[in-house]
């Protein structure tokens, strides 16, 4: 059976598919701006039926003990605070029909 997996390793977290926070945390000397910016990334494309908060915690359990003072880290330990004001963007009719 053939491996679909790339050879290139971008950590082994369910919801981190894109490897982006593990290359956020492998980029050296990333400021909190630019952390901000994967983080969205990241965000936008986490599938929709994976809950946001367990994602972040997930991420917080496997990367906070080996990078306490990353920039992402302190990011996510803030989006695992305020996950209730992350909300996914819903699709919504018009009158006409059209998905707006």
């Amino acid at each position: 059976m053939i491996n679909k997996k790339s050879k290139i390793f971008k950590g082994d977290i369910y919801c981190d598919e894109k490897g982006l926070i593990f290359e956020a945390y492998n980029i050296e000397n990333i400021d909190s701006s630019s952390c901000r910016v994967i983080f969205f990334d990241w965000l936008i494309s986490l599938d929709q039926s994976i809950n946001q908060g367990e994602a972040i915690t997930e991420l917080l359990k496997a990367y906070s003990s080996r990078f306490p003072s990353h920039p992402m880290t302190e990011l996510l330990m803030e989006g695992q605070k305020n996950t209730w004001k992350i909300r996914r963007r819903r699709r919504v009719k018009n009158s006409k029909g059209a998905i707006l």
